[in-house]
């Protein structure tokens, strides 16, 4: 072969492989163009799949950031609740030891209750035996009553009888004599006239206004211990300037609209009172220690016999056991021979009430309204007994 043949066979060889490569690397080519097609199309979806993992990444970072302030936030109430935590047990410590004291008080409470009932009981058994001896007293009572009455009845005929042959002269009065000026014989004087027309007396009984000096009493009488002899009877002046302010005072807050009517209640009174010591001479009666209040009784009894209002006396009395009462004025020794104030108040309610007379100061204490009728029946029957040959 020539070589323009073997040239031509060589470029034709050479063609046929430069086509057969081409034709080669065109399918290469278009498979690569594929393979790398499907990559851009992976690597597409790989960063939408990395965007969307950035936004969830993003969105997961958010999260925790809240998670975080809700943590520090939990652990804010976690230590305010330790806190609280830590108060509670402290209070509830304190409230198991006075749980405790309770207990105990309790405890104790509970077997005063025990006691109480039993005392309960106790007190109970004594009603009903008192009560037991209660009705037999009152049928007691009600059988002396029955006998009373007999005996008053017997006594009444042989006081009628007695005043058929027993007399008793009159033989004196109460001599009035004013050592401290007579600015009030206006009250006196009519007083110890009234007493001279209605009793009689053995001998004459001086009645002296004077002066007494700083003394408690306001007024007294001077007799012989054995031959009972009445040597005099003295108002101190004192008491009576006393009263005369009390009446004054009381007049200008109101409390009385006639001053002269008050002034003669109260001096009435403190001359009762000491008449009542004379009467207990001149009959002869024998009072024991308790004198002093029984001639507070023949006073307020000689006030209701001459018919006066009483109220106004009651009312001073009341006022007079407030204060004692409060400590305002000295309460008598219970040896004294004179009843408290508180006394007397009471004794005067009582007789008031008995003797029908209802006035807003009247307090009974304990004693029921029988026993006060009784109490009254008792001092106005006893006293016109004793008085019943010295009345003219």
């Amino acid at each position: 072969m020539n070589g323009q043949t073997i040239t031509a066979i060589i470029g034709f060889a050479f063609a046929s492989i430069t086509g057969i490569m081409s034709l080669v690397f065109y399918s290469e080519s278009n498979e690569l163009r594929a393979e790398l097609g499907k990559v851009m199309q992976d690597n597409a979806m790989l960063k939408q799949n990395l965007d969307d993992a950035m936004q969830n990444l993003k969105d997961t970072k958010t999260e925790l950031e809240k998670s975080r302030e809700e943590l520090d936030s939990t652990r804010g109430m976690l230590k305010s609740t330790n806190e609280e935590l830590n108060s509670t047990k402290q209070r509830l410590s304190i409230t198991e030891e006075e749980l405790e004291r309770s207990r105990v008080d309790l405890n104790y409470a509970r077997n005063e209750l025990s006691n109480t009932k039993a005392r309960l009981l106790h007190t109970q058994d004594e009603l009903y035996k008192s009560r037991e001896e209660h009705e037999r007293t009152l049928r007691s009572l009600k059988e002396l009553r029955a006998d009373y009455d007999a005996l008053k009845e017997r006594l009444k005929s042989v006081e009628d009888d007695l005043k058929g042959y027993t007399y008793r002269e009159d033989n004196g009065d109460f001599k009035v004599r004013y050592d401290a000026g007579n600015k009030y014989a206006f009250i006196i004087d009519p007083i110890v006239g009234s007493l001279n027309s209605r009793l009689k007396l053995p001998y004459d009984i001086p009645v002296t206004v004077s002066n007494c000096g700083d003394v408690w009493y306001a007024a007294y009488v001077e007799y012989e211990v054995y031959t009972r002899k009445v040597s005099k009877m003295v108002l101190c002046v004192e008491a009576l300037d006393k009263i005369s302010d009390w009446v004054d005072s009381m007049h200008s807050n109101g409390l009385v609209s006639d001053k002269d009517g008050a002034f003669r209640i109260f001096t009435k009174y403190i001359v009762y009172h000491e008449v009542g010591h004379v009467v207990i001479r001149i009959a002869d009666l024998h009072t024991g220690s308790r004198e002093e209040s029984l001639v507070d009784d023949f006073a307020f009894y000689m006030l209701v016999k001459d018919g006066d209002d009483v109220d106004l006396l009651i009312w001073l009395y009341k006022g007079l056991a407030r204060l004692e009462e409060k400590g305002d004025i000295k309460a008598r020794h219970p040896s004294s021979l004179y009843l408290t104030y508180r006394q007397q108040y009471h004794d005067i309610s009582c007789l008031a009430y008995g003797a029908d007379i209802r006035s807003d100061h009247i307090d009974i204490g304990e004693r029921d309204d029988n026993l006060c009728e009784i109490a009254w029946y008792e001092v106005s029957r006893g006293w016109d007994r004793a008085l019943t040959l010295w009345w003219k």
